[in-house]
This record gives C-alpha cells, structure tokens and sequence, in this order.
C-alpha cells in the first residue's frame, strides 16, 4: 500500500536499530508501521483514539507482539522511561505539539530514539516549491498505485497541519533540542531525536 505516510517508512525504519526491546506507535492508525516495528521490536504498544481504524488495524496488521490500545495519548497512563523507540506518523498535528512531546520525551529510554514524520502548514517560499514538485509525483504514485492493487482501503481520519515548519522547529527546540528536522516532498517533515 502507498501513500504519503508509507512512502518515509524506510526511511523511518534506518533510523533506529536492528532490535530493540519496547517500541510505542502514537496514532498508529491502521497498524502498517506497528506492524513492521513488531519485526524489529520484542514488544509494540500501537496507540489510536479511533477504535474502528484499531479492529481494522488488528484484522490486518496483526502480531502476537503488537498490543493495539485505545487511548488519548496525551490522557494515556504509560510508564516512564518504558520505550526505545517512540514514533508517530501523520498523528502529532491532531495534539498539542509542546505537551505531545514533553510526554514522549518522558516515556522514552535514555538513548531512546524518537521518530516523527508530520504534516507541516504551507508559509514560506520553501514550502510552496516543495509542493510544486510534489504535485506531479503524486499523481504519477496515485497513478501507479491505483492500477496496481483493487482492495478497498479504509482511511483514518485527517485533519489540517495548523503549524508551519518554522513554528514547528520552534516548538520543538523548547522541548527536545538537539533534533534534526528536514523537511520532505508530499507535505510531510520528520524530526528525530535521541535522548541523552
């Protein structure tokens, strides 16, 4: 399956290691990237507020390793320091950023890593160029995908980027500084980080 999300799952599964123990999956929608970190992660705890998308998520892309909750992950009762891995695709712009990743950075391990790829708001010339190209690629990839495959997939819900990419950076600069943040074509950024 390819989308704008799935497009950057490689990319995301380089940054961490080969293994590790625990992995947590913030708005984990319908479980395709829990489902490859269960191949890297003794445990996945794959979070989503939407429990239709989670029975979706679990019928699809299960693993007797992968534990599909729902939560609120801002209200969640998770343990401190409990996670090597923290990720969240196309799920930070639903939350509070600032409070969203104060929390993970509590929730993380000490060098744990966490990996967020996000929807930014369109404001500078950057940001329009960056569109531009992604137009074209888009429809080539729709194109594609659609000749490609006839199963009918269910879609979580979306909603806007209310942040542009500078007051991302700024947000997270007060929160877990030392993160590298690059923005990418089909809308999206990623902004890593490890914890001391």
């Amino acid at each position: 399956m390819w989308n704008h999300n799935t497009h950057y799952h490689s990319y995301l599964l380089r940054q961490i290691p080969v293994k590790v123990s625990r992995a947590l999956d913030v708005g984990c929608g319908l479980g395709l990237f829990a489902w490859k970190l269960a191949e890297r992660s003794e445990f996945v705890d794959a979070l989503d507020v939407n429990s239709a998308i989670l029975t979706e998520a679990s019928n699809h892309n299960p693993a007797p390793n992968i534990t599909y909750r729902q939560a609120d992950f801002l209200k969640s009762d998770l343990s401190e320091a409990a996670y090597d891995v923290i990720v969240s695709i196309a799920a930070l712009h639903h939350m509070d950023m600032e409070a969203a990743l104060k929390k993970m950075k509590v929730l993380l391990r000490s060098s744990g890593k966490l990996l967020i790829l996000g929807l930014y708001q369109e404001a500078t010339l950057a940001d329009y160029v960056y569109s531009a190209i992604s137009v074209p690629l888009n429809l080539a990839y729709l194109t594609w995908y659609r000749t490609s495959t006839t199963l009918p997939t269910p879609a979580a819900p979306t909603c806007p980027a209310q942040l542009s990419f500078k007051q991302i950076k700024s947000v997270a600069n007060g929160v877990v500084p030392g993160f590298r943040l690059q923005r990418h074509l089909f809308w999206r950024y990623s902004l890593i980080w490890q914890k001391p």
